[in-house]
């Protein structure tokens, strides 16, 4: 969420979307990137239903 105003904040003040977000991401490493993303899927768990559907496409 933190992340969220930060970025939103920065828009605000420079008006121009990619720049804004490089100036979040900049910094980020792949495995800064990767280790938030898990962290995220962690505490956020894929439903049934979209587990259901990934399966459904990776098989044809």
């Amino acid at each position: 969420m933190e992340d969220m105003r930060r970025f939103i904040s920065l828009l605000r003040d420079s008006g121009d979307y990619t720049l804004s977000r490089r100036q979040l991401y900049d910094d980020l490493t792949v495995d800064g990137v990767f280790e938030s993303a898990s962290a995220y899927m962690k505490e956020h768990p894929l439903s049934p239903e979209t587990k259901a559907r990934l399966e459904k496409y990776k098989n044809g």
